[in-house]
């Protein structure tokens, strides 16, 4: 029917047709339009719900199309330039960014005016602060800006492509498709719940639903603007000419019609649907906020535990870190988590699979009491001291508050939370910058010690001492073995600052022996691996002289402070299988259990500095273990041959026999299985290979689906047509499956035009027999018989054959394939055309 309306439309007369074009988008194809540019909208905003999470941008959504549809239609209907459109809609944006998509900018005057330049400027760069925020963002500053912009643009180009009715306005659905997905591109890399059907598991149903929403509305809006222009052109030709007869389709050929449309579709579906779990477990999803990295400040700096003997100074011991209020039922105000060991130092795994820091975008108040920290002269840095369970944005005063809230970012698994605000030279907090924050609810004590251990993430071969000495202790591999590790080897360490007691150092001394009566000993600074091992091996030599049945004191032998036996503790329980990482902060509590730990109340100084680890529960929480060796008792020093006195206030120095230490590595050749292992079956075989194979096949298949799929529909579309049930329509149909076949093979002839002047154009003799004949049987009084519409298909079936025998395989399967005569079908433009059918560029308009 395409092929007769389209040369009726040329014979029209010249004054009818601006009338036919200015007449085009009003009524029943407006509207349709309209409606699938909000259905797109709507969709747009579902997928974009899980970025957002929040009513308002339902109401950002309404606007923004609101906004760009109505620019549109009054440009139309005031009949001005096209050249408003832009203008109207930038002025519109300006008037309605603060209220709609900053309405925290409402209040003054001022902040109206900063709310504007907000949103003028994330026009640019509000892309970067939704990948450097964590999700969902809600309504936190500027965020729903480019949502906005999205909306606003989209709509606008995508209803001026709508009203205007060209010949690209079939491209509007590309801009809907591209709404549809600023969900996935900014959305996190983490899909939504899977579901399983039997043992077929469909990941991602969500996304997977919203994508096929937007192809379904996508297909019914282009096919559906086609019949209705379809029909449009055929009211406009029988207005004008009382020759043009339009037939009722039957029942029978529009169910085929539908039938043959949902397989298509369905086809196409399955296959998605089929490869998606493959596809998934293939290549895992890579949103666009994992490739951004904002945090090259935190790369550059040291590791803080490599810092932790400077607060021991004569000079920092006593400086003041931070002063804290309101902090009742806070135990901990931590600094720095620190998750990875590369062997030579404790740090932050950023960018190594480990801890992210990210925006924080408001966010919701913890349960816990409001903690008001000040920073003071002694403390300086991108680390920020926050109680544990952080869920919301500190709130920040003083001069630099605006500076510091834009530059905060958390780690919400570890509780660390940073701040990259420029200071000077560097970067991070100062002295007098004050904030109060939301702390977590106190958790109940896990029960720990039942935990078990997964695989260990340290092995023997890597720390031989470190495992010589777990495997002496005999314990258990769970939490109750861990915890008794930890107290051992604490009370077996001893408590040292400094390599020396020169000057320097005299001040932590002074404290440690105001206490009680204190030796000084030498520590090494450092927690590599080799410092570790060493301080393992004192243990083992220690123990190894001392024999099996010494008390506590003869075996200490450890000299170290936090920074070495935390280090010590959390690579004690990855050997057991445990997840670990270092905490740098300050106790806010005494434990009467532990007076040895240093805490504070209200001033926090460099003296109350302390490390301590967190092992993770298989079954989840983090449980915090306490590293600081004890310093009242010092190291003993024993010779071979020397035992302890069983009184000490009565020397007795009997001989002693030496003790072999412990193997530090197991000899497990002896336990090496002679068993031959078993020949696997043919399934065993035949499985690996199938399963190679059906993926292979899948993945084929998806490559050749765009395709099967054109080469389906032309033959549903070639079977529709020859079967119409009246014969007139079924020879229009001839015709245009001509023109199809000679578009699809390359021949150069007039995209649009009559019959007759198409046939010349071609110059081949039966497509010049079958447009003089469907022209006889368009314009005659009478209407064509059945046989002269089966004479018209078998003069196509015949020419279709010469054609292929005239072209080589590979042309001939181009040809089957080839979208060109289905563009045109879809009222594509010529130029778009052009591209699949280079030749006709020769030839020209009729």
């Amino acid at each position: 029917m395409s092929g007769g309306a389209m040369s009726l439309g040329a014979k029209l007369p010249a004054a009818t047709r601006p009338a036919a074009a200015s007449a085009r988008p009003l009524g029943s194809l407006l509207v349709w339009g309209l409606g699938y540019l909000v259905v797109g909208v709507a969709l747009a905003t579902a997928s974009a719900w899980e970025v957002y999470r929040t009513p308002l941008l339902a109401v950002v959504a309404a606007v923004g199309a609101a906004l760009g549809i109505g620019v549109v239609l009054l440009v139309r209907a005031l009949r001005w330039s096209n050249w408003m459109i832009p203008i109207l809609a930038a002025v519109g944006y300006l008037l309605l960014v603060v209220p709609v998509a900053i309405p925290s900018a409402l209040g003054t005057p001022v902040s109206v005016v900063r709310g504007v330049r907000d949103g003028v400027v994330g026009i640019v760069v509000g892309w970067k602060q939704l990948l450097t925020l964590s999700l969902p963002l809600g309504a936190y500053q500027a965020v729903l800006v480019p949502f906005f912009v999205l909306i606003v643009v989209g709509t606008t180009l995508a209803a001026f492509l709508i009203v205007r009715d060209g010949r690209g306005s079939a491209t509007a659905a590309g801009i809907v498709v591209a709404m549809a997905c600023f969900g996935i591109v900014f959305g996190a890399s983490d899909t939504g719940a899977a579901a399983a059907v039997g043992d077929f598991r469909l990941p991602a149903v969500r996304e997977v639903l919203l994508g096929v929403l937007v192809v379904v509305a996508s297909v019914v809006w282009l096919v559906g603007r086609a019949r209705l222009r379809r029909a449009a052109a055929l009211r406009l030709a029988q207005a004008t000419s009382s020759s043009v007869r339009q037939f009722a389709e039957t029942f029978a050929l529009r169910l085929r019609r539908w039938i043959a449309a949902v397989l298509l579709v369905a086809v196409a579906l399955g296959a998605g649907v089929a490869i998606a779990p493959i596809a998934q477990g293939l290549v895992p999803r890579q949103a666009l906020r994992d490739a951004v990295d904002p945090l090259l400040i935190l790369r550059q700096q040291p590791s803080p535990l490599s810092a932790y003997r400077s607060s021991f100074t004569d000079v920092g011991l006593n400086s003041e870190l931070f002063s804290i209020s309101g902090a009742t039922g806070v135990d901990r105000i931590r600094l720095a988590t620190l998750d990875a060991y590369t062997g030579d130092a404790f740090e932050v795994g950023v960018g190594r699979g480990g801890v992210r820091f990210v925006r924080l975008p408001g966010g919701t108040p913890a349960a816990g009491p409001a903690v008001t920290i000040q920073i003071g002269e002694g403390y300086h840095g991108i680390w920020l001291p926050v109680p544990g369970g952080v869920t919301s944005a500190p709130s920040f005063t003083g001069p630099r508050a605006e500076a510091l809230s834009g530059a905060f970012y958390l780690d919400a698994a570890s509780g660390s939370a940073i701040d990259v605000a420029t200071a000077g030279t560097g970067y991070g907090l100062v002295a007098g910058d004050r904030y109060t924050v939301d702390a977590g609810a106190s958790a109940a004590p896990a029960d720990f010690a039942s935990e078990k251990g997964a695989q260990a993430s340290v092995s023997a071969d890597d720390y031989p001492q470190l495992a010589a000495w777990v495997e002496h202790q005999s314990v258990t591999r769970d939490g109750a073995g861990l915890a008794e590790l930890i107290s051992r080897l604490r009370d077996r360490g001893y408590l040292s600052h400094s390599l020396t007691d020169a000057a320097g150092s005299a001040a932590w001394i002074a404290t440690l022996g105001s206490t009680g009566s204190y030796t000084f000993l030498s520590s090494p600074s450092g927690h590599s691996a080799s410092r570790i091992e060493g301080l393992f091996a004192d243990l083992n030599v220690q123990e190894q002289r001392a024999g099996s049945d010494a008390n506590g004191g003869s075996l200490v032998a450890a000299v170290g402070d936090d920074e070495q036996f935390s280090v010590a503790v959390a690579l004690i329980a990855r050997y057991l299988g445990f997840n670990s990482r270092v905490v740098l902060g300050v106790r806010t509590v005494a434990d009467p259990a532990d007076p040895g730990i240093p805490f504070c109340t209200e001033v926090c100084t460099g003296a109350d500095l302390s490390a301590w680890v967190e092992v993770g529960s298989p079954t989840g929480g983090w449980t915090a273990f306490d590293v600081t060796p004890q310093h009242d008792i010092s190291p003993i020093t024993i010779t071979d041959g020397e035992k302890l006195p069983e009184n000490p206030t009565v020397p007795d120095q009997p001989a002693s026999d030496p003790l072999d230490p412990p193997q530090a590595q197991r000899d497990d050749s002896n336990a090496a299985s002679t068993e031959q292992p078993p020949v696997p079956g043919w399934w065993d075989v035949v499985v690996p290979v199938l399963r190679v194979v059906g993926i292979s096949a899948l993945a084929l298949l998806l490559l050749v689906l765009p395709a099967l799929v054109l080469a389906v529909a032309k033959v549903v579309r070639r079977r529709s047509l020859r079967e119409a049930a009246q014969p007139e329509v079924s020879m229009v149909g001839a015709w245009s499956e001509l023109v199809a076949g000679y578009l699809d093979a390359g021949l150069g002839l007039p995209i649009r035009g009559s019959r007759a002047a198409i046939a010349e154009a071609v110059g081949r003799p039966r497509a010049l027999e079958l447009a003089t004949a469907v022209d006889r049987a368009v314009f005659a009084e009478h209407p064509p018989e059945r046989d002269a519409s089966r004479t018209s298909w078998d003069l196509v079936d015949d020419e279709r054959r010469d054609l292929s025998a005239g072209m080589p395989l590979h042309r001939r399967i181009l040809a089957a394939i080839a979208p060109a005569s289905l563009l045109r079908d879809l009222g594509a433009s010529r130029e778009l055309v052009l591209r699949f059918v280079p030749s006709l560029r020769k030839v020209g308009r009729p």
